[in-house]
């Protein structure tokens, strides 16, 4: 008997000393976002859901404005299109705060009109936009966040009617800003 009330004792302690060891908190970020890029510009809405210790999963809705100039397939392509996207983040911090690095993937469903000398056209495309991101997450009166971030990745045309268009290596830079809860 002594032997069973030694062992439940040392299990019951043994799991409060494990539930003593939490650090960090659960949030929830909303917020807007600008991203730049030499062809182009993303605006967006994004959802997180950070967990108590460094990591972070980030949802993403935007439109992708385009404008590639002549570092397309063609003269000039222009246009634009809807898209979502999921991200990770890992947070150098404990709290999800901080600097941080990550990834995220982006789908766009892009219209683009081009042109080539005097031949015009308009080419639907499926691009997907892989990248990785480092950035730096401001928190005021732990609530309001301002959020700064550079990424580097490729964007792939996955399917296209019409001619092909630009695509390859792109580097964005950008902001964001909203709330935790």
């Amino acid at each position: 008997m002594v032997k069973k009330t030694v062992l439940v004792i040392s299990l019951f302690v043994l799991f409060l000393y494990s539930q003593s060891q939490v650090v960090g908190y659960s949030t929830t970020d909303i917020g807007g976002e600008l991203q730049w890029y030499p062809a182009g510009l993303i605006a967006g809405l994004h959802i997180a859901y950070n967990a108590p210790l460094h990591h972070s999963v980030q949802f993403r809705a935007g439109y992708n404005k385009a404008n590639r100039k002549d570092w397309g397939k063609h003269d000039h392509e222009e246009g634009g299109g809807p898209g979502i996207g999921i991200g990770y983040r890992y947070y150098f911090s404990y709290k999800p705060h901080g600097l941080f690095i990550g990834a995220h993937t982006d789908i766009w469903h892009l219209k683009i009109d081009w042109r080539n000398g005097l031949v015009t056209g308009t080419s639907k495309t499926w691009t997907l936009q892989p990248v990785a991101a480092i950035g730096y997450m401001f928190l005021i009166n732990d609530q309001v966040f301002i959020t700064p971030e550079i990424s580097n990745g490729y964007e792939i045309n996955l399917q296209t009617e019409g001619e092909k268009v630009g695509e390859g290596f792109i580097t964005l830079v950008g902001i964001s800003a909203g709330v935790k809860f």
